[in-house]
């Protein structure tokens, strides 16, 4: 027996709990920042590059301007899909607690994290994708940035943003770093000879950012488990041994350059129900969303940074 719509109860206390829940190492909303529609579905509009085309702006005496306008292209985003798991949480673990509260949030948080990793995953697999990203490079052998004596990140990375520039004529401001990336790329001498100056002579994020010309340096730690159901466990890090030259628009709009947005409809929120069947209380946590990448030419993938 299925419970009713009735029963289904929306819980605003393990909602706030799932929307808190923040893995520092969880990226995928600040590559592709969040936007709300009112629709599954839709199309939104984006400007063409006709405004770059130069025209001829001289006015003769006593006749009109120039007339000038833009194009849009209309493109669509959707259907937003809904993602979503659930977790029993049994009375009898719920009577040996110390506080009943205590079982539901840890179920709250278990299922997000699920979600979470998922949602991440997704972006990351397409991220690595050159035929998604084609303004990208490979590196290999001496020239993977584990090879200190031959590599040269630092001409990598402006060869990237040179390339960003060259196709939307902004600046990139974000690097985006796999953790095994990142922890070779702060001990690399071309990076350590370029801070040693500094107060701490430590490579940090904000250093790498003030080295690179970006805003933001992201360090892509988060990780999952590869194994399946009954196997032993093998954990990997989502994002690999990549790094990407990113324009991310600070302020979102679907009107404006950026790589890409998270459409969603509703923020993720946490229903709850109880089943007399199986004496338990039932945790669901649904998040939906489409992760759209707007602008593929605002984006520069370096595969394989790291051996």
């Amino acid at each position: 027996m299925k419970p009713t719509k009735a029963d289904v109860y929306v819980d605003p206390v393990l909602t706030n709990i799932s929307v808190a829940y923040k893995n520092e190492d969880y990226i995928s909303e600040k590559i592709l920042p969040l936007v709300k529609v009112a629709k599954d579905s839709g199309f939104y509009f984006k400007y063409d590059k006709s405004k770059f085309r130069p025209v001829n702006d001289e006015r003769a005496l006593g006749t009109r301007a120039g007339r000038v306008g833009y194009g849009l292209v209309k493109d669509t985003y959707g259907p937003i899909i809904e993602h979503a798991l659930e977790q029993d949480v049994p009375d009898e673990i719920v009577e040996q607690a110390d506080n009943p509260l205590e079982p539901k949030f840890d179920a709250t948080e278990n299922v997000t994290e699920r979600i979470l990793i998922a949602k991440e995953r997704s972006l990351a697999v397409k991220m690595a994708d050159t035929s998604v990203l084609t303004q990208n490079v490979t590196l290999s052998g001496t020239s993977q940035w584990s090879d200190y004596a031959n590599s040269n990140p630092i001409s990598d990375v402006k060869t990237a943003k040179q390339t960003i520039h060259a196709s939307i004529f902004r600046e990139p401001n974000t690097l985006v770093l796999g953790k095994p990336v990142f922890d070779k790329l702060i001990e690399h001498p071309d990076i350590i000879d370029r801070i040693k100056y500094s107060a701490l002579g430590v490579a940090t994020t904000d250093l790498l950012a003030r080295l690179f010309g970006v805003n933001n340096v992201l360090v892509a730690g988060a990780g999952y488990n590869t194994a399946k159901e009954g196997q032993t466990d093998a954990m990997a890090y989502i994002w690999g041994k990549h790094a990407w030259l990113l324009y991310i628009e600070p302020t979102p709009g679907i009107r404006k350059v950026s790589f890409g947005y998270t459409f969603y409809t509703k923020p993720r929120q946490v229903e709850s129900w109880y089943e007399q069947w199986v004496k338990a209380t039932i945790i669901r946590v649904s998040d939906s969303y489409e992760q759209k990448f707007v602008a593929t030419e605002a984006a520069y993938l370096i595969k394989n940074a790291v051996a």
